[in-house]
């Protein structure tokens, strides 16, 4: 597993990411959205368990647990770990790897990116972790 598929995602792009993901599977199916079948019908018909951000969230996580538990001194547990000098731009503060992990974590009920450290630390654990589907509305947030 690669870093590059751990990526940190916007509020955008995971849109654009989970509107090329039902395209895709419309495709598939041979379906247009002319016919107006719901996207709910769509992934229930071909057996998807996991949406694709249900899959990145997984990759995130995975990785995590992967980097927690190497030796002090390779790379990118020094990344992971470390702090840089300095003060930050003014502005709002981008969206970090950390953050995106917290968030995973919080979607699968640990509270705290120590809990989530400390439960990565046996790998067995962390898979079980992993692996549950995130708790999660299955409605976007601007229908709410």
């Amino acid at each position: 597993m690669q870093p590059y598929q751990t990526p940190i995602l916007y509020g955008a792009d995971s849109n654009s990411l989970q509107v090329f993901e039902m395209a895709c599977l419309r495709r598939i199916m041979r379906v247009t959205r002319l016919d107006k079948l719901r996207n709910t019908h769509i992934k229930e018909s071909l057996n998807l368990e996991q949406d694709v951000m249900d899959k990145v969230s997984t990759k995130r996580l995975k990785y995590f647990g992967h980097v927690l538990r190497m030796k002090p001194t390779r790379y990118p547990k020094i990344a992971v770990e470390g702090n840089v000098a300095g003060n930050r731009p003014r502005g709002r503060p981008p969206k970090r790897w950390l953050d995106c992990i917290s968030e995973d974590c919080k979607a699968r009920s640990i509270s705290r990116l120590t809990d989530a450290s400390r439960l990565a630390a046996d790998r067995k654990t962390w898979h079980t972790i992993t692996i549950q589907k995130p708790l999660r509305s299955p409605w976007p947030a601007w229908t709410a």
